[in-house]
């Protein structure tokens, strides 16, 4: 290996540390600044609070009942309604039996909780399910705020008045949370782990603070419902991949809320995991071909690996690959301890920085589908989909 290209792998691995450092920076601040803010006394009143709708369109059940970690991740919703938001429940048919116990619960825990329970067959206006759940539920939605949330979401305590007064500056028409995973059980379930608080929180963070939010996220966003009315049409957001990047785009200007939410890592066996991982990563690609593009600087282990393979015998390449695995690991460590989650199994984050990140990377600028199981269908592009029947 070349002199030349050894110092432009060591160069390339201090930029990826200094990125890390900025990420450290950025996630400890965050954690600070969520510790030294602890939920308080309400500072509007009941009166001055804009009503708000809370979206929860839930996914068919296979068990005979609703798990407990869907059904605790819901009730941290349900807790926070006022007198001034409800929520509302896309409960399928078929479902129906099955969730009534959990809402007599909820209805008894939490008298004041605006529980609007939608039992319908499973809505399908558009190629999106969670879509047409939306646009069904928003016939029944009274608040002046919407707010759109995936139902494995938990939402801490405090966040309704958080993010409501987000919203009320005049200046913004879409709030988005980020949002970490913080249970991890399996290896697999680190692979989640991994990509939501090592690539993606820290990068969350980091367009809030330097106003480059064009994206919506899953999790949670509030927004003014006249201005959806406005400015989205259902038919357009129904059509394509990652609703919640076009909803963000459609409802510009946008701001990161200081609320993080928290997200269940769902994948028990390696190969759901790292179709999932790929999916994620295809995902942003498709919806930021530039930024995705930029990523490349701050994943060194490409070059490593690269010259580890063409120069097999070159001792330099194994420990500039060894050195820049073992940074990213020790950050991992860290970004974790912050976030509160246990990097365990750590080896997984071994395979994920020497071989999966740099390898997806270069496999998202091949042409081939990801898969949603839920839609019954493969995408193609954020835009062209066919059906999975006759997949071979």
């Amino acid at each position: 290996m070349s002199p030349l290209l050894e110092w432009t792998l060591v160069g390339w691995s201090l930029l990826a540390v200094v990125w890390w450092t900025i990420a450290i920076g950025l996630v400890s601040c965050e954690r600070y600044r969520s510790r030294r803010n602890r939920p308080g006394a309400p500072t509007t009143t009941p009166q001055t609070k804009p009503t708000v709708s809370i979206f929860k369109p839930i996914a068919a059940l296979r068990e005979a009942a609703p798990p407990p970690s869907l059904v605790s991740a819901m009730e941290s919703f349900v807790r926070e309604l006022d007198d001034n938001a409800e929520i509302l429940l896309g409960i399928e048919g078929k479902d129906a039996e099955k969730w009534q116990p959990v809402i007599e619960q909820w209805q008894r825990n939490f008298p004041r909780a605006r529980l609007k329970p939608v039992v319908a067959p499973r809505p399908a206006q558009f190629l999106s399910p969670k879509v047409s759940w939306f646009q069904t539920l928003s016939e029944h939605a009274t608040g002046e705020l919407w707010m759109w949330s995936d139902t494995d979401t938990v939402a801490p305590p405090g966040f309704l008045d958080v993010m409501r007064q987000e919203l009320m500056d005049g200046h913004t028409g879409l709030v988005t949370c980020p949002y970490v995973v913080r249970n991890v059980e399996s290896g697999p379930m680190m692979l989640e782990a991994l990509f939501a608080n090592m690539e993606f929180y820290p990068g969350v963070l980091f367009c809030g603070r330097t106003s480059l939010v064009q994206f919506g996220l899953g999790a949670g966003m509030m927004f003014p419902a006249a201005r959806f009315r406005e400015r989205v049409k259902w038919e357009s957001l129904g059509a394509r991949l990652a609703d919640d990047n076009a909803l963000g785009r459609a409802l510009a200007p946008m701001k990161v809320s200081r609320v993080t939410m928290e997200t269940q890592a769902s994948e028990s066996n390696w190969q759901d995991a790292i179709h999932h991982y790929m999916r994620w990563q295809k995902t942003v690609r498709w919806c930021s071909p530039a930024g995705y593009a930029g990523l490349a600087l701050i994943v060194p282990a490409l070059g490593w690996l690269a010259a580890a393979l063409t120069h097999p015998g070159c001792a330099a390449a194994w420990l500039g690959l060894l050195v820049t695995t073992q940074i990213e690991i020790l950050t991992a460590a860290v970004l974790f301890w912050l976030v509160g989650c246990d990097l365990r199994p750590w080896w997984a984050s071994c395979f994920w920085s020497v071989l999966l990140r740099p390898l997806t990377w270069l496999a998202c600028w091949v042409p081939w589908p990801v898969v949603f199981r839920s839609q019954n269908r493969k995408w193609w592009s954020l835009y062209r989909s066919s059906p999975l029947e006759g997949e071979t």
